[in-house]
């Protein structure tokens, strides 16, 4: 009878695979207990970041705030063709150690003043963009946030509230914030070239000036952004005149 080739009567093959067999499910076990280990232990990874931001808050210095309560007193409204109260320049320091912090505000949108409320204090100079004008005669619009359409701000001597809850809460916070209202030629959807009419008639900017006057001297505001935008090349020389008839005034009243 032949031998067969595998036959092992000692089984000496047997152990040593299972020798084999056993220090492999040893290094399994202790790889899983490492990994186990590893897992529990939770140490913290090392810190990646930048340097920590250091917040540029600041409060204005004494007698900046003194100046700023008295220059933004309850201007009383002036009759047709007098002189309107002065609007002094802003008294912050630009450039200042802190930085001076300045944000834009919308009306139709509930979370522009909720963000307004939680930064109040940390903001300086708020320009929000309550003004129109889209037609040839110069005559201020805005836009009502609750039935969205459009209305005269001024009428007669006097000027409509656009967005009093604004106004009544940087009062009741006391924040000494700095509020430019800002003056469009936007209709809600896009920027009305149309506004070159407007420019180019000194009448009409005459009537602008008259009521942008009004509606300053309704609130404690320190002085109007403009933001035509989107008209004619021939509309800038208007534009220019519009902008040193503005300074003109504000130079004359401080």
């Amino acid at each position: 009878m032949a031998k067969q080739v595998f036959y092992d009567p000692k089984q000496a093959r047997w152990r040593r695979i299972r020798r084999i067999f056993d220090a492999a499910a040893i290094a399994f076990s202790l790889l899983v207990v490492f990994f186990i280990y590893s897992a529990l232990r939770s140490e913290p990874l090392p810190d990646l970041s930048w340097l920590t931001e250091k917040k540029p808050y600041h409060a204005l210095k004494e007698n900046e705030k003194e100046k700023a309560r008295e220059k933004r007193r309850l201007a009383t409204l002036a009759r047709a063709g007098h002189r309107h109260p002065a609007h002094k320049a802003s008294q912050l320091t630009l450039n200042s150690e802190q930085g001076v912090r300045a944000a834009f505000y919308v009306s139709w949108d509930a979370a522009s003043f909720s963000s307004l409320r939680e930064y109040a204090r940390q903001i300086d100079l708020l320009f929000p963009t309550w003004l129109q004008v889209l037609g040839a005669d110069g005559h201020l619009q805005a836009s009502d946030p609750e039935t969205n359409t459009m209305f005269d701000v001024v009428q007669g001597q006097k000027a409509r509230p656009v967005d009093a809850k604004v106004m009544t809460f940087l009062k009741a916070e006391d924040t000494e914030m700095e509020v430019y209202p800002v003056v469009q030629n936007f209709d809600g959807t896009d920027f009305v070239p149309g506004v070159v009419d407007f420019l180019n008639n000194p009448e009409a900017r005459a009537k602008f000036r008259r009521e942008i006057g009004i509606f300053l001297a309704s609130d404690h505001y320190r002085g109007l952004m403009v933001d035509f935008e989107s008209f004619p090349k021939k509309g800038q020389a208007g534009y220019v005149d519009l902008l040193n008839e503005l300074a003109g005034i504000c130079t004359a009243r401080e």
